[in-house]
């Protein structure tokens, strides 16, 4: 059984590599907004009113999936193309989750809420990087 990897392109553009480094810096903020969210849970986790059932449900599921997202960040900025599109449809799709999030009065706490704003900057940016035209250049298919 081979195992089949990836297709992968040649970064050669400049604007790209670093656009696409940019964004693998970002996710890996997000990831360590995400896990340092988690240990904050943790601590706070005596504190009902800094930390309810929504909070840990909420963080737990950001503590997983933003290293994961992370690791395709650095697989896309090595040139995966099919990490490439999988980065951009989830950082679309969290920003748009994190949007509706904020936008319910009373449904977190204040904290978590500018927890998750920050979070949602890392991310739009990230959105931005990726969808630009260098990027979605070299990513295209030939």
């Amino acid at each position: 059984m081979t195992k089949q990897t990836s297709p992968t392109v040649t970064v050669t553009d400049s604007d790209a590599r670093e656009k696409l480094h940019i964004a693998k810096v970002l996710l890996g903020g997000y990831a360590t907004v995400s896990v340092l969210t988690l240990l904050a849970i943790v601590v706070f986790s005596g504190h009902p009113d800094l930390v309810t059932d929504a909070v840990w449900v909420r963080g737990a599921i950001l503590a997983v999936a933003a290293p994961i997202t992370f690791a395709l960040g650095v697989s896309m900025a090595k040139g995966a193309r099919n990490n490439y599109r999988r980065v951009r449809i989830i950082t679309s799709v969290q920003v748009v989750a994190i949007l509706v999030i904020e936008a319910i009065p009373g449904s977190f706490p204040i904290w978590f809420k500018i927890e998750n704003g920050v979070c949602a900057a890392l991310l739009i940016i990230v959105v931005l990087l990726t969808f630009a035209r260098s990027v979605r250049a070299t990513f295209a298919a030939r």
